[in-house]
């Protein structure tokens, strides 16, 4: 935080848990980013804090980090997301939602462990991942927080290249000269 306050950006601490620390984010806030938290099974309780926030504060559109095809995918995963969605739809304020897909960080973060044991596994079979950077939904996020437009929208995000984890396996080989398999973990 400390970088982006020395460019001159306004920076203000909140927890999702702490509702008064949320209200004085948003203070005098007109968008807010609500990237989506990562505590699995109180994400909707967090999110509906932000949510009242940025009703409280006067804000005018909220843009949210969900999940790829949030209300048509029975991921497990997913529920909490379709629940937030529904809590934003409720809430009756403006709203757009950045349905985002895989990270890739997901997998190069695995990098070391996939060399080691020369093995990426999964369960995804043929299955293909449109995973992107986090960098890359950064952007698409700005993009749609500097418009004027996008109350309503659904932005269903993901990578321009869609590959197999078969294909990742056969990618790490040939950037490491180092043999890695793709090894389906379905019993």
């Amino acid at each position: 935080m400390g970088d982006l306050a020395g460019r001159g950006v306004q920076v203000r601490p909140v927890d999702y848990n702490d509702p008064d620390s949320l209200r004085q984010a948003f203070a005098g806030a007109d968008k807010v980013l609500l990237i989506c938290g990562s505590e699995v099974g109180r994400r909707l309780a967090q999110h509906r804090n932000a949510i009242e926030a940025a009703k409280d504060a006067g804000v005018r559109l909220i843009a949210y980090t969900s999940i790829a095809h949030a209300g048509s995918t029975d991921m497990e995963l997913a529920a909490e997301h379709e629940a937030i969605e529904v809590a934003l739809e409720e809430s009756r304020l403006p709203y757009t939602l950045l349905r985002n897909s895989w990270y890739l960080e997901n997998y190069t973060d695995q990098l070391g462990s996939y060399l080691q044991h020369g093995a990426v596994l999964g369960s995804a079979g043929d299955g293909r991942v449109s995973a992107a950077t986090r960098a890359d939904y950064a952007l698409a996020a700005a993009a749609v927080l500097l418009r004027d437009d996008q109350a309503g929208r659904v932005h269903e995000l993901g990578g321009d290249v869609p590959f197999s984890l078969s294909e990742l396996a056969e990618e790490v080989t040939a950037a490491t000269d180092k043999p890695v398999k793709y090894q389906d973990t379905v019993c």
